[in-house]
This record gives structure tokens, sequence and C-alpha cells, in this order.
């Protein structure tokens, strides 16, 4: 395989390399084509590739063909049209393959100059029209199947000029000055074109030695009659003739029994008789247009049960019987145009398709179409009608083309029985007034309303909605077309143009605000969808913050509760654990009473005056409590609270009443300690130390009540800090071992007056009955 492609990409190599100059060579593409024709080339080309298939050389100056050509072997086309050849080489052996050979409109005068076209052994179709022969004897060819040889100067087709062309199937002679038709023999011919001639007249054996012929054209002889009143010309298996533009007075079709297309138009045909075509059961496609018919007769057309198409236009017809079509059962076109019908034909035909425009008419019934049952098409152009007649009813029609009448009204039930109506051409009337949609309403599947060149009255306000439907939603009609005659001042204007300031508002903006309210709903529907999905996540976010402050004031609480229960428990214990302890040794400066003599030779020598110890006694009553078991249990729940230094900023008026106050307060302290003194009296008969010691707590709780009663007040001191409550202490104690001249400097606040009476009986405990007797 790649040597092979390696030979194809090396040959047409070496082929391009050889191409002559001024062609264009084409080697990639098959057929492998060389074109050479308009160069103005007066010899035959060398160095011409050997590969060609096609080669053209028309439209040069060539006189001659030289041998050359005999190279090239794979030949199958040449075209030497257009040129000066008078003749062709001799030897022409080796163009084997040559099929098809060009040489019209040379200057070949004789068919023997052209007599080595019967070595050319592949040749089907030649063509040497437009040259200046006289007759077709000496073309001779084994295979040739057509040739032309129109627009010659052969003047006769004899019986002899034929034979040399055994295989011919088609011979164009036409454009000669062919007179004479002398029963040429051709077993094989199919197809003959004699128009353009000058034939007279054709014998009925004309055509008899030419038993395959199928198609006769024998268009535009003038003067040709081949038929007359008591022969006419005859061939068992001719299916086409073509007679067109001849001097035909008759059909005289009947001598062609076979026959299934007949072109009789523009010849001289006035009558046709009953059952004319009655012979010519075959026939498909009759043409007799442009002839010279008055009338038809009822029965002209029977017997043509396979006619499907006639043509009678351009004749003079004024009438045609209702049951004239009547057994063309097949019948689908039937063309009446250009003739002089003054009324609507109301026919009994099956044909789909009716053409009577270019007539006469001026009115139509309801009822003309009820007895075509399968029309789709009717044509009334250029005729005089001025309406369409309301109830017009056919559930079959389809196409209506009313162009070119006189139409000035379409009513609203014109239409109404027309269901299946596609299309409705109205233009080129005298429509002036907008008509009403509903002229259409029942017609859904009409697509193309047609009201173009009519001299409307352009009533922006009625316009308008025949507008609107002929354009919305797809256009049914070509909107250029509808233009405005009135008023005067938008005449020429179309609709659009002359409306647009009307409808501007109605039509555009409407568009535009349809347009503008979708993008609106569909930006609302948006940010709404937007708004949703926001406040879902927003609440979705809430309810997770609310949910973690839930667990985390839960734990909170937890730990607050624990931290309470923990609390509780340890001041439980701690209560407990000062009610199980011993009470503890009452302080000297708790002692109200004065010792007894043996206590106070045994106690230590006095630092102080009885002023100073009085002082410490009365004044510093909650000095004297330090250490007592109330005092502990006070300090133990002051020292649990939340420690919060709280600043206060008072002003001097507000510090004076508070030192009055105070001084109220050590007043009334002194009135209470002179009643307690005269109960300490009596109580002191009692010389139980047990009863001793419960007075005496007694007397501490007391003292204690009265103290917190002073504290609670607004004007209470600040509690002591632990490490106040130290220095005090350590002062204390410091105070003890100083002189009676240190102490003696001392300076009392008021006067002092201690009354110390005799006990009975001194308590080992240290703890003395006495009460303090102070003066106002």
């Amino acid at each position: 395989m790649m040597l092979i492609s390696w030979l194809m990409i090396l040959s047409i190599a070496s082929c391009q390399s050889v191409c002559p100059a001024r062609c264009l060579c084409h080697f990639i593409h098959i057929p492998r084509t060389i074109e050479c024709s308009r160069q103005g080339l007066q010899t035959f080309p060398e160095n011409i590739s050997d590969i060609v298939e096609h080669l053209d050389l028309s439209n040069n100056l060539l006189t001659e063909i030289t041998d050359e050509i005999n190279r090239l072997t794979e030949l199958q086309h040449l075209n030497l049209a257009k040129n000066k050849l008078t003749a062709l080489p001799n030897n022409l052996a080796k163009l084997k393959k040559l099929q098809r050979l060009n040489l019209s409109d040379n200057i070949i005068a004789n068919m023997a100059d052209i007599a080595s076209i019967s070595q050319l052994l592949s040749l089907k179709i030649l063509y040497i029209s437009k040259n200046h022969l006289l007759d077709l004897k000496g073309l001779t060819s084994e295979i040739l199947q057509a040739v032309d040889v129109g627009h010659c100067h052969i003047k006769e087709l004899g019986n002899t000029s034929l034979n040399g062309l055994p295989a011919l199937t088609t011979l164009n002679l036409a454009g000669n000055p062919l007179k004479i038709i002398d029963m040429p023999v051709s077993k094989t011919l199919r197809w003959l074109d004699m128009s353009d001639c000058v034939l007279n007249y054709l014998y009925p054996d004309t055509l008899s030695r030419l038993p395959e012929l199928e198609e006769l054209r024998l268009v535009n002889n003038p003067t040709l009659v081949y038929s007359t009143r008591h022969s006419t010309l005859q061939h068992s298996k001719l299916k086409k003739l073509d007679v067109s533009r001849c001097n035909l007075d008759r059909p005289g079709l009947h001598g062609f029994p076979s026959l299934t297309h007949v072109y009789l138009s523009h010849n001289t045909i006035r009558i046709l008789p009953n059952r004319i075509f009655a012979k010519n059961k075959q026939l498909m496609h009759l043409s007799l247009n442009a002839n010279n018919l008055e009338r038809l007769n009822v029965s002209t057309f029977d017997g043509l049960m396979k006619l499907q198409m006639l043509d009678l236009s351009a004749n003079n017809l004024e009438d045609v019987h209702t049951m004239t079509f009547q057994e063309n059962i097949d019948l689908r076109l039937l063309n009446l145009s250009y003739n002089s019908l003054h009324r609507f034909p109301e026919l009994s035909s099956l044909a789909t398709s009716l053409d009577l425009s270019f007539n006469l008419i001026s009115r139509f019934n309801a009822n003309s179409l009820e007895n075509m049952s399968r029309i789709r098409s009717l044509n009334l152009r250029n005729n005089q009608l001025q309406l369409i007649p309301p109830g017009l009813e056919s559930k079959t029609l389809r196409i209506l083309d009313m162009q070119r009448n006189r139409l000035v009204e379409l009513y609203n039930n014109s239409l109404v029985n027309l269901p299946s109506l596609q299309q409705i051409d109205l233009s080129g009337n005298r429509l002036t007034e907008a008509m009403n949609p509903d002229v259409f309403q029942n017609n859904p599947d009409l697509t193309m309303i047609r009201l173009g060149d009519n001299p409307w009255r352009c009533d922006c306000t009625q316009l308008y909605v025949i507008f609107e439907y002929l354009t919305i939603p797809t256009s049914k009609t070509i909107e250029s077309s509808l233009i405005c005659q009135s008023p005067a001042n938008v005449s020429g204007y179309s609709w659009e143009a002359a409306c647009f300031d009307a409808w501007n508002t109605n039509i555009y903006y409407n568009k535009d605000r349809t347009w503008g309210m979708v993008m609106v709903s569909l930006l609302i529907l948006v940010v709404l969808c937007g708004s949703v999905i926001s406040i879902k996540h927003t609440m979705r976010i809430k309810r997770r913050v609310l949910e973690q402050r839930q667990q985390q004031e839960l734990a909170e609480e937890r730990e607050r509760l624990r931290f309470l229960y923990a609390r509780r428990t340890r001041l439980e214990e701690e209560i407990e654990d000062a009610e199980n302890s011993a009470e503890p040794r009452i302080n000297p400066l708790e002692l109200i009473g004065p010792p007894s003599y043996e206590e106070a030779v045994q106690m230590p020598r006095l630092i102080r005056s009885m002023d100073a110890l009085n002082e410490i006694s009365v004044e510093d009553g909650t000095l004297r409590s330090i250490n007592s078991v109330d005092n502990l249990r006070i300090k133990k729940r002051r020292t649990r609270r939340t420690k919060t230094t709280r600043k206060r900023t008072q002003s001097e008026d507000d510090l004076l009443r508070r030192e009055e106050r105070r001084q109220e307060r050590i007043r009334r302290e002194r009135n209470n300690s002179s009643s307690n003194i005269c109960e300490t009296t009596d109580q002191s008969q009692n010389t139980n130390p047990r009863q001793s010691r419960t007075s005496r707590r007694s007397r501490r709780h007391s003292f204690v009540e009265e103290s917190l009663e002073s504290n609670s007040s607004k004007d209470r001191p600040r509690p002591q800090t632990p490490n106040t409550r130290k220095k005090r202490r350590r002062q204390v104690f410091e105070d003890e071992h100083v002189t009676d001249d240190e102490a003696s400097d001392v300076q009392m606040d008021f006067n002092r007056s201690v009354v110390i009476r005799e006990l009975r009986r001194e308590p080992r405990s240290g703890c003395r009955d006495s009460f303090v007797e102070r003066g106002s």
C-alpha cells in the first residue's frame, strides 16, 4: 500500500510538471481535467499529460488537430466547440475511451471530413450542430447513440440518412431548413426533434419506419399540417407529441393511441367535437392553451379517464358546462385562465386546483364549490368580483387568490365556512376600511394574508387591531406592502410609519413593558428567593447561637449550682466544726467586770490607765469581740462575699453628719451600758460557773447584735481587711507594753467613769461579772 501511495504521488507530481501553459489542470480529483478554453490558442497545445480524462479546448482559434492527440489514451471527453476546425485527423484509433465529442460551432462542411469518428469505439454522444453540413450521409458509427446536428443546413431527411447509425436513439434536427421527411429508417430511434423547421405536411406513414419512436417534437413549424379530414399522422408507440406553434386546426390525435402527453398550444383549433379524444385513453397531460376555442361540448373530454392536467387557458371560452369534466376522475389541475368567462362555472369535478384568473367574472355564489369535493386551490385573480359571497363553503379549500379584483368590503361571515383555509390574497383590490380580525376567527390554519396595493384610509385606531392580528405573534403579511392612501398627510406611508406615534405606546411600549415586567418579575423572584434563603440562613444561625447560649447558660447554671452546693456544704462543715470545737478563750478586752484580787495579783502589770482600758472596753466594742465565735462566723461569711471595692465620694457635710450620728450612737451605748450594769448586779448573786458562762455568752450576742444593728445603717463603716486586722492586733499587742507615761498621752474624746464592784467569787476561767457606768 505504501508503494502504491508513493507511485500515485510521483505520478501526480509528474503530471503537474507537464501542465500546458495558460491552462488550468485538475489532476487530484476524478475526472482529471485540463481546461484551456478562451485562451486564444491557434495550435494544439503540447506536453498535455497522457492521463487527462477531460480536455476542454473550446472558444479558441484552432484550425486543425494534430496526431499528438492520439497520445491521450485516457481521454473520455473532448470539447472542441467554437473553433475554426474543418476536419479531424484521419487516425483516432488510439482514443479508445473517448465517449463524448463536441465539434459544434465550427466550419465543417462535409461528413466525410470527420469520417474518422467511426474509429472511436466508445463514442456515444456527438455534437456537430452549427456547422455547414448539408445532410447526414457519410456519418457512420456502430455505437453512436445521440447526435446533435441542429442549426445546420440540412434540408432533407431521407430514408437512407440514418443507415450508418444503427445504435442511434436520439436525433436533434432542430433549427434546420428541413422540408422533406421521406420515411427515415431507424429501428432504435426513440427521440426525434424537428422543431423550428419549415415542414409543411407529414404523411400518415412518415413515421412508420421508426417503430421505437416515443417522443416527437415539431414545435414552431408555422405551416405544418399532419392531419386532414380524411387522414392523419399515425404511430402506435408514440407517447409524447409537441406540435405547439404550428398551423393545426384540429388536434388530429386519433392516430396516436399510446399518447400520454400532448402539447397543442398556439394553434388555430376552434372546435372540439364530442369525444374527440376517445381513442387517447392513456392521455394524462393535455395542453390546448392559446387556441381560438370558443366553446366546449359536454362530452368533449369523455373517455379521458387518466387525464390529470388540462390546460384550456388563453382561449375565447365564455361559458363552461357544469358536467364537462365529470368523467375526468383523476383530474388534478384545470386551467381556465385568460378566457372570457362572465360567471363562475359551477363545475362538477374532482379537480384539486382550479385556475379562473384573468376572466370577466363579476360574481359567484356561496355554493359554487359544493360539487368540487377535492378542491384545494382556487385562483380568481384579475377578475371583476366585488365581494366574497357570505357563507362560501368548502371543507378542503386551502388557497384562495383574489388579487386585483374590485373588492370593497370583507364581511365577517365571508370565510366562516372555510375551515382549512391557509392562504388568502386580497391585494390589489379597493379595500379602504380596516377589517375586523373576527373575519378570520374560523380559519385557525391561516398563515398568509396579502392586503397590499389597496387604497387604505389610515385611521390608526381602527388599523391597530387588524395590524396586531397580522403581525403578532408571527407575521402573516408583508408589512411594507400596507400603504396608506388617505388622509393626505400620510399618503404613501406604510401603516407602521403613519401610525407610529399613535401605536408607539400601544405596541412598542407594550412590548417593552411586557419585557420589563418579565425582567422585573424575574428580578423580584430572584430577590425573594435570595431573601428567603438569607432569612432561613439567619434563622438557622440565630437558632444555633441561641442553642449554644442556652447550653452555655445551662452549663454555667450547673457550675453555679455545683459551686453553691460546695460552698453550702463547706459552710455547714465549718459551722459544725465551729460548734463542736472548744469555746475560745475570752479576750481580756471583752471583760466587763473587774478581776478579783487574786486574779489581779496574777495579772501582768497594766500598761495603761483605767481611762484607756475603759476606752478599749467601751469605745472599741468591735475590737473586744474580735475572737468571739460569732465574729469568726461573720468573718467567714464576709470572706465568701465578692470583694468589690466601692469607691465613694462624699462631701464634707456628709462626713459631718456621719460624725454626729456616731457621737449619738456612742451616747446611746453608754446609757445601755448603765442599764446592763444594773442587770449584771442582780445576776452576780448566782455563783454557778455554767450560768456565768451562759450570761457572758448572751452578753456577747447582744453586743454583736447591737454592733450589727449599728453597722446596718447607711453610715456603716467599711469592713476591715485581713491586713488591717493584723495591724490592729499588732498595735494592741504593742500597746500592752507601753509605760504609764506613754499611756497618759492618749487623749480621750469624752469622759468615762468606771465602777468596779467586788465579786463574791472569782471564777477560774478568768471571766468576771462587771459593769461600767459612764457619764454623759
